[in-house]
């Protein structure tokens, strides 16, 4: 899917001047959030690698996240399926406010983040990180400078997707990975709500995807060994969101949601992880994992 007609390019800037990533990040200080950070740390330790200074409490506490609906996938996308083996040079496109950048720092990787839009860049290098501004083809970054480059919900507010894939996959390594994360046409979400659905986001999301779409668009770009699967990551908030703009015509993501909306939207990711064992392809997000190493199967 796409829209039309497409804004002008050098335009499109407009559309994020009150982006929902210019707001700050609050801090975890409450003894709740320390136990969630706990999970959380002794989740990716547990499955993705990452077990520096994760004692063996830690590592036990990460085996609770299984216990709550939907909260696996949440932190898979926290580290974009990216495992400690791989650590190394990482760049974040589209990095909004930094978090993953961010994030990834703090687990042991050397992050970089890219965006164009002066306000996210200016926020996020007060916070000390290493952000570009700007698109990826104005950077003139080396061929194989990274080990691994990431988009998370970037690649559907691109104009040319084939060709930004295209140099994403020239700048990554031999053996590194590119992963893009972005919002999938055939979710259960879109089939409930239609045009009401969050992840249309006129005039902002210009192409959007299902897996034959991103498949086809991958091999254009020149990736050949590439696996793509859905995931009920966003279930919660895309229900909550798309049943307020199927209401009210609009919904501020900055706006604090409450408890009967949290719970409405966790019941709503119950189902959807229900409905995937129907068919595994209804989850609200899409990811491509493409890699260097030749090891991948193509789905």
């Amino acid at each position: 899917m796409w829209l039309d007609p497409v804004p002008l390019e050098n335009e499109l800037h407009k559309a994020y001047e009150s982006y929902y990533t210019h707001a700050g990040r609050g801090s975890n200080k409450g003894v709740m959030d320390r136990v969630m950070g706990a999970m959380k740390r002794g989740y990716l330790a547990n499955i993705f690698g990452y077990r520096e200074g994760a004692s063996r409490l830690v590592r036990l506490a990460g085996w609770f996240p299984w216990l709550y609906p939907g909260r696996p996938p949440e932190l898979d996308l926290s580290v974009m399926w990216l495992e400690a083996s791989h650590k190394g040079t990482l760049l974040d496109i589209g990095a909004g406010s930094g978090w993953l950048v961010e994030h990834m720092n703090s687990l042991g990787w050397d992050a970089q983040g890219l965006d164009f839009d002066p306000v996210a860049v200016r926020n996020a290098r007060a916070r000390g990180l290493n952000f570009h501004q700007g698109g990826v083809f104005d950077q003139g970054f080396p061929e194989a400078t990274f080990d691994a480059v990431t988009l998370c919900h970037s690649i559907e507010h691109v104009p040319d997707p084939v060709a930004l894939v295209r140099e994403c996959l020239r700048i990554v390594r031999p053996g590194g990975q590119l992963v893009m994360a972005t919002p999938n046409t055939d979710s259960l979400g879109h089939r409930i709500f239609g045009e009401y659905w969050l992840h249309l986001d006129s005039p902002r999301h210009l192409h959007l995807f299902n897996r034959k779409s991103m498949a086809s668009m991958i091999a254009r770009a020149g990736g050949s060994e590439f696996r793509i699967f859905s995931t009920s990551r966003d279930a919660n908030g895309v229900f909550v969101a798309s049943r307020a703009i199927r209401r009210c015509g609009r919904f501020d993501m900055n706006a604090t949601r409450s408890s009967l909306d949290k719970l409405a939207g966790r019941v709503a990711q119950v189902a959807e992880i229900l409905a995937m064992v129907i068919d595994p392809w209804w989850g609200e997000d899409l990811v491509a994992i493409i890699e260097n190493s030749g090891t991948a199967r193509r789905s």
